[in-house]
């Protein structure tokens, strides 16, 4: 009887074990290198009290999938000589090249067009009323051709059967740039001289990482060079490569039976955790100057919808297509996704439960959408932003509610509206 029971226990916990593992989506934690989780053209409806009309609409994306950097085409092909003799992944070949790094994929189109397509969904009668004039629906992206053609691909979604182009009715955008050296909103964090020289290569994160890296990822290399018998053994920082291979074999092809099946669940929460370090220190709470450098951004916002509720600006919308940073600069302004604690290498167990999560904020095709509505009742009318980030309402920090009275939002920006950026930046 009791050789029974623990053979049933035995059973019962390989069973458990089993059962969370096979639960676990991997896919879901590839920080900035997520694919956006939404596949389709349905779009819920906007849940909006019938007293509420939408009358501007303010969107800040993410370009999407893109073929890796320059630098990440450099790990791959360190990969591939690796690994050129380990059989699991011996015939494998980097597929990315130098010349066609960072640009656009095709999945990365389609997810701005699904994009596109669902906003109309969700307001059908506000873009229902509008015929496409740029001076009524402006378009901006930054100069790196994956946020322009992350423009144009949204613009397709947005349009098709409304424009007077072809079978398709199609409608073609203008989109405005700004040369990356003078871009104060998109590009915001290259031109400003304090982050470059002080944060790009931050030393709170290099701390961090040195820490990260001896901890966690050096008995992943050493796990998997002992599997493979590989001599010399990897490096911790090889195991960063192998993540970032796997995240790009999942977005250009699907594939998750070469670099992704070398690692295990836990490998890949470690491996997400030390990407969100990253994100931190570069770009969010990790360092005070990046909770400014939205602040031309939002200075624009603020000024568009003001001047079109005054009466004096005929813009109903504005789209803007950037890049996973700029995302996290906005979401970081407002304090959404802050934690009780800094993002520390010798915290990641206790950081399971986390809210800043790059592959929840920032995927690809990410998106923050800012909602203007006029409500109106017998007595008053009131004007109300709603915030959604990658398509969901979101409680602004100091609201309360998704709803936030247009007036208090301004409020809770303060002296991030018409800011000095010259000065915020001067090193």
């Amino acid at each position: 009887m009791l050789l029974q029971v623990v053979i049933f226990s035995s059973l019962f916990l390989y069973l458990s074990i089993s059962k969370r593992f096979y639960n676990f989506d991997f896919t879901k934690h590839l920080s900035t290198k997520n694919l956006y989780p939404i596949e389709s053209d349905t779009a819920p409806s906007a849940d909006v009290p019938e007293s509420c009309g939408l009358v501007q609409l303010h969107l800040v994306a993410r370009h999407g999938a893109r073929n890796p950097s320059i630098d990440d085409v450099k790990e791959l092909d360190v990969l591939d000589t690796l690994f050129a003799n380990v059989p699991i992944v011996k015939d494998w070949r980097n597929p990315f090249s130098q010349s066609q790094a960072s640009l656009l994929t095709q999945r990365g189109e389609h997810e701005l067009y699904l994009l596109g397509k669902r906003s109309r969904k969700r307001h059908p009668k506000f873009w229902g009323n509008i015929t496409y004039n740029p001076n009524v629906i402006e378009f901006r992206s930054s100069e790196r051709s994956r946020s322009g053609q992350s423009g144009i691909a949204y613009s397709l979604g947005l349009f098709e059967g409304y424009g007077k182009l072809g079978e398709s009715m199609l409608q073609p955008v203008y989109i405005h740039t700004t040369p990356a050296s003078q871009d104060k909103e998109l590009l915001t964090h290259h031109i400003c001289p304090l982050w470059v020289n002080t944060i790009k290569y931050s030393p709170a994160f290099e701390k961090q990482k040195k820490i990260f890296l001896h901890t966690y990822l050096s008995k992943i290399a050493e796990r998997l060079s002992n599997r493979f018998g590989m001599r010399p053994p990897l490096k911790p920082i090889h195991v960063d490569y192998i993540y970032r291979a796997c995240s790009y074999a999942v977005s250009y092809s699907g594939s998750t039976d070469t670099w992704c099946s070398l690692l295990e669940e836990d490998d890949f929460l470690k491996l997400e955790y030390f990407h969100d370090m990253e994100k931190y220190y570069t770009f969010s709470y990790g360092s005070p100057l990046n909770t400014k450098l939205a602040c031309k951004l939002y200075t624009s916002l603020v000024k568009s919808v003001d001047t079109f509720l005054e009466g004096k600006s005929s813009l109903k919308s504005v789209l803007k297509f950037a890049h996973a940073e700029t995302i996290i600069f906005v979401t970081t302004m407002l304090g959404l996704y802050k934690d009780d604690y800094p993002l520390e290498a010798d915290r990641f167990y206790q950081s399971k439960s986390r809210e800043f999560r790059t592959s929840n904020i920032a995927p690809f095709a990410s998106n923050v959408y800012f909602e203007i509505y006029n409500c109106t009742n017998k007595y008053e009318t009131t004007i109300y932003v709603q915030m959604l980030v990658n398509e969901k309402p979101v409680v602004i920090p100091g609201c309360g509610y998704t709803f936030c009275l247009w007036d208090r939002f301004k409020q809770l920006l303060g002296n991030n509206i018409d800011c000095d950026f010259d000065r915020i930046c001067q090193s």
